[in-house]
This record gives structure tokens, C-alpha cells and sequence, in this order.
């Protein structure tokens, strides 16, 4: 990923079973959608905990687009751009977090949670984001726990501590 604009081209790819979800022989799946301020496109790669996320404007101009975790928070620099695809801002999304996404992956691996690799049609998985709770920057770990209720994990965005852990009820929607 770079801060270079981009024009979003989903004609060039070929439409699977589902007209948001579009696979590539390179074991891709892009996730597109559309809504009255312009699109959105995810793209999973097969292996991987982070999928490239970017929106674009009406006219099809890159809007932003960041790294994230597959079910989550962007991580790294998120950029963005204005509708004549001008860089304007630089944003460090990791700025105040000295526990870093590797660090919680290595946190996830160490406490046997799974975390999402790929494209996941449905069903609840892993969720890593980012959140600020009583002013302090924190990363909170939502993941199904064998009764079929959710572990909530709070961790301090500094030191990794854990601040937080709770069962919430699973409520599908």
C-alpha cells in the first residue's frame, strides 16, 4: 500500500456468486459495496490477519485507504485524499500505542485466540480494535468462547497490561 492515488477499476475483475464478493486467481477476494457517498472495497488475501481497506469517492477517486486488522481497527498510516485525488493527510492510526498490532497478534498467540485469516462469508470471528477508554488508548480483543458468549479483553495501548476481562452475551442479528 501507498499514498499514491488511485482510481477504483472493479470492472477488471471477474464477479463471483455474490455481485459484493469478487475472487482473483491469486487467492484474493475483494469485498465491494456502494452507498450514496461512494464505495468501499476490502481486499483479504487467504493467509493473512489484515486486509487493505479503501474508499472512494462518487466520481471514483480514492477517498482513503488504510491497512486493518480482517475484523478491526486500521493500523499503520492511514491515507487520505480529496475529490480531485490530491494527497492531504497523512494519518498515523498506531500514533499513542506503544503495544503494537504485532503485539497483540503475539498477545492473541499466546492466550490460544484465534485470529481471522482471509475473507469470512458470516459468523462471528476475532474482532481487534482500537478505543479509548477513561482517556487512555486501548485495544480491545472480542473473540467466542466455548459456551457460545464473547470474551471481551481490554489491553492498555502502552504496556499491553490487561485492564479489562468480561463475558458479554452473543446476540445475533
Amino acid at each position: 500500500m501507498s499514498n499514491e492515488f488511485e482510481k477504483i477499476t472493479i470492472q477488471s475483475s471477474k464477479k463471483k456468486d455474490d455481485d459484493r464478493c469478487i475472487e482473483t486467481p491469486e487467492e484474493i477476494k475483494e469485498i465491494f459495496s456502494a452507498s450514496k457517498d461512494g464505495y468501499k472495497l476490502s481486499i483479504y488475501h487467504e493467509n493473512s490477519l489484515y486486509k487493505l481497506d479503501k474508499s472512494y469517492y462518487k466520481n471514483g477517486y480514492v477517498k482513503n485507504k488504510s491497512l486493518s486488522f480482517n475484523m478491526g481497527s486500521p493500523i499503520g498510516i492511514l491515507y487520505h485524499f480529496d475529490k480531485s485525488g490530491k494527497l492531504i493527510k497523512e494519518e498515523n492510526t498506531d500514533e499513542g500505542y506503544r503495544f503494537t498490532p504485532e503485539k497483540v497478534v503475539m498477545y492473541c498467540e499466546k492466550n490460544k485466540i484465534e485470529l481471522p485469516k482471509g475473507y469470512h462469508e458470516s459468523g462471528f470471528y476475532t474482532r481487534v480494535r482500537k478505543d479509548v477508554l477513561n482517556g487512555k488508548k486501548v485495544w480491545v480483543i472480542e473473540y467466542l468462547i466455548p459456551n457460545g458468549d464473547i470474551q471481551k479483553v481490554v489491553l492498555d495501548g502502552q504496556s499491553g497490561a490487561e485492564l479489562e476481562q468480561k463475558v458479554v452475551p452473543f446476540i445475533s442479528r
